[in-house]
Formats: structure tokens, C-alpha cells, sequence
């Protein structure tokens, strides 16, 4: 933080600043306004906290606003997250168990659910600022003002208006890189994809 020698500078400091972070956000906001569903595939890499590649996973997903998600990891182990806007779902179909618990608008827990925020909500939870880069595309960094969440940094990375990366730093340092393909943005999807009926004979853990 800059040291406020003179009241007036530290006023006009702090104005820019949060004329700045608004700004960033709005834009971010208009951003994501532009997708009502999304759907495609991904690919995601995970880093330690030294930048050593711990794992790859493939899969597909679904959004749609508010609160619906569909997040599909089918390899190298098979996992399904979905919500419904009232209860969220994590299968395990190797561990044979279902966790199951309500519906969350934490952003810093469900990360996903910044689709569905409105712009004073980002401001209210998030340090937003903004970095142009080549070809077209639109870097935005949130850092939650709160630090007692499931990551210390969300970065997402527009080509255009299409939402083609994001990056999440978690509590434990460690990075996950998510890459999106074949994307289909304002189509409609079959409501029926944001239900889940655990399997028979699996566990159910509910929180």
C-alpha cells in the first residue's frame, strides 16, 4: 500500500484505484453476462507450489445460470460434480460414494458460480483487475478479500468474448490450469443434465 504523506493524494490515490478495480470489474461482468449456458470440453493440468506438473485430467462440462453445472472428470479417475441450483453432487464412482450437500452462493467455494454474479457482488467478494493481451484476448485476476476460501487466485482468460482458460491457485499453493475446447456458448441444454440420482448400492454422504 502507498505510504499517504499528504490527505489529498491518498484521496486521489484511493479514487483511481477503486475507479480502476470497478472498472475491471464491470468489464468482467459484461463478460460473462454474454454467456448464458456454456458447454464443451476440458483439459486441466495440476502444479505443486514449485511449478512441478503433478497430474493431467480430461472431461466435459455444462453451465448454465444461475447455480447449474455440470463438471465431468473422465480421465485418468472418473469423477462427476453437479448442481441444480439446490443441491450440489460429488460422485465418486471408483470410491463408490456420493457426497451430497445444499447449495452454496460462496463464490470462493464454487468458483463456477461467478457466471451467475452480478457486478456489485464481484466487487463486494473480489479484487478484480484487468490485463489485455495479444490477439484479442482478456486476462482478468480475482483475488477474494477474504482469504479463508478454497483458493487464493482465480484467473480467467477470454479470446474475444469466449471464455478459453482459467486458472485457480488453491490454499495449498498448488495451481490447476484448465483449458477449454470445442465450446458452445447460448445453446440450450437439457435440464435433465443438472439432476443426479446416485446409483444404486453407492454410499451417501451427506454434510
Amino acid at each position: 500500500m502507498l505510504i499517504r504523506i499528504l490527505l489529498l493524494c491518498s484521496v486521489l490515490v484511493g479514487a483511481a484505484a477503486f475507479a480502476e478495480q470497478d472498472q475491471s470489474a464491470a468489464q468482467l461482468r459484461k463478460h460473462l453476462d454474454a454467456m448464458t449456458t456454456l458447454e464443451g470440453k476440458f483439459s486441466q493440468s495440476l502444479f505443486d507450489e514449485k511449478g512441478e506438473k503433478l497430474e493431467e485430467s480430461q472431461g466435459s462440462f455444462a453451465l448454465q445460470r444461475p447455480g447449474k453445472f455440470y463438471w465431468k472428470t473422465e480421465a485418468p479417475f472418473p469423477q462427476l460434480l453437479v448442481s441444480n441450483n439446490k443441491t450440489i453432487w460429488l460422485y465418486d464412482p471408483d470410491l463408490e460414494t456420493v457426497n451430497e450437500r445444499p447449495f452454496t452462493d460462496d463464490l470462493q467455494q464454487t468458483p463456477a458460480l461467478l457466471l451467475s454474479e452480478d457486478v456489485d457482488k464481484l466487487r463486494k467478494n473480489f479484487t478484480v483487475t484487468y490485463k489485455a493481451g495479444d490477439k484479442n484476448t482478456h486476462r482478468y485476476t480475482l483475488v477474494p478479500k477474504v482469504t479463508d476460501g478454497l483458493f487464493q487466485q482465480l484467473i480467467l482468460v477470454f479470446a474475444g468474448n469466449e471464455l478459453k482458460e482459467f486458472h485457480i491457485q488453491d490454499s495449498l499453493g498448488q495451481l490447476s490450469q484448465f483449458t477449454l475446447s470445442q465450446v458452445k456458448r447460448n445453446q440450450s441444454i437439457d435440464s435433465s443434465l443438472f439432476e443426479f440420482t446416485p446409483p444404486p448400492g453407492v454410499e451417501i454422504l451427506r454434510n
